[in-house]
């Protein structure tokens, strides 16, 4: 994908992304990505407990479990309510 095209995708999302350069513009845009995109049990469990979390914090939710599986659980109640 052209720049033009990351960011006109990103606008019609919603996105904010001041990046000049093509890795900056795409990082940026994965960034956001992570904070809209819904993800299942099995994409979380694919993560490690520290990108699980730092989506988590990234959003904005409250992560109290330690055990992996109890963690998608807290992260998959607070992304669907």
């Amino acid at each position: 994908m052209s720049d033009d095209d990351i960011l006109a995708l990103a606008q019609s999302r919603g996105y904010t992304i001041t990046g000049v350069t093509h890795q900056d513009i795409v990082n940026e845009f994965l960034d956001e990505q992570k904070l809209y995109y819904e993800f299942t049990q099995s994409e979380l469990n694919t993560l490690t407990i520290s990108e699980i979390t730092d989506i988590a914090s990234d959003r904005g939710y409250t992560i109290t479990q330690t055990l992996k599986a109890d963690i998608i659980a807290e992260f998959l109640t607070q992304q669907n309510s």
